[in-house]
C-alpha cells in the first residue's frame, strides 16, 4: 500500500495492490509506482532508498543541554538530604498492634 496524493481529487489517499499498474526502477535505489486512485484518476509515486523527501519541519531533535543539567542538581541535593536525615527500619511503637 502507498499513500499518494491525486491532484484532481484533490485529496490523499490509499494506493492498494489493485490500483497498481506499473512498478518502474528509475535509478538504483529510486522506484516509480504508477497506477490509478480508486475514483480512477492517473497518480505516480516515487519511492526507494535515494528518494528523500523534504525534512519534517516538525522535528527539532534532541533536547537541549539546558534540559539535562538541573537532574544531576537534583540527584545531589536528594543524596545530601540524605546524609543529614537517619533512616531507620523499625516502626514507631503506636503502630505495632499487641
Amino acid at each position: 500500500m502507498f499513500g499518494v496524493y491525486c491532484p484532481v481529487c484533490d485529496r490523499r489517499m490509499l494506493l492498494g495492490v489493485d490500483e497498481v499498474d506499473w512498478v518502474e526502477n528509475l535509478a538504483p535505489g529510486m522506484i516509480s509506482v504508477s497506477g490509478h486512485c480508486p475514483r480512477g484518476h492517473d497518480v505516480a509515486v516515487l519511492t526507494g532508498e535515494r528518494f528523500t523527501p523534504h525534512k519534517d519541519p516538525r522535528h527539532y531533535g534532541p533536547a537541549p543541554r539546558i534540559w539535562t543539567r538541573p537532574m544531576r542538581r537534583l540527584g545531589d541535593l536528594f543524596s545530601a538530604l540524605a546524609g543529614k536525615f537517619p533512616r531507620g527500619r523499625d516502626l514507631p511503637e503506636t503502630y505495632y498492634r499487641y
